[in-house]
């Protein structure tokens, strides 16, 4: 039992790992999800410091 459960979660794994452009693509597609991602990125002091010094240069 534990052995077949241990392949499933090593296969799932493995496809998350495969497909994780097209699954991330698919979430950020949804505008909510998007909103959510960009806002709390945006509240990040050096992910925001470096995005506005390369808009305003």
């Amino acid at each position: 039992m534990r052995l077949s459960r241990l392949i499933v979660l090593l296969l799932l794994l493995v496809g998350v790992y495969e497909y994780r452009y097209r699954i991330l693509n698919g979430l950020l597609g949804i505008a909510v999800i998007r909103r959510f991602v960009v806002g709390n990125t945006l509240k990040m002091p050096g992910v925001r410091k470096k995005l506005f010094t390369t808009f305003l240069s």
